[in-house]
């Protein structure tokens, strides 16, 4: 199974122990598809945000 499943799988369950109703919850997970390159240029976001990552999410670490 994908991790997208998954995800939606335990998205739907928390959502219904909050009290959402089925129809809100198809309302949230089934959300058009949007790609993410038009005419070989990438999109620009809706959220305008930066989402950069910083180079310390990409560290390693060891298990000790």
């Amino acid at each position: 199974m994908l991790e997208i499943h998954k995800y939606r799988i335990l998205e739907r369950s928390r959502l219904r122990a909050k009290g959402v109703s089925e129809d809100e919850i198809e309302k949230m997970q089934h959300l058009p598809f949007k790609p993410a390159f038009v005419g070989g240029k990438r999109r620009e976001r809706e959220d305008g945000g930066d989402h950069q990552l910083s180079a310390e999410q990409f560290a390693f670490r060891r298990k000790s």
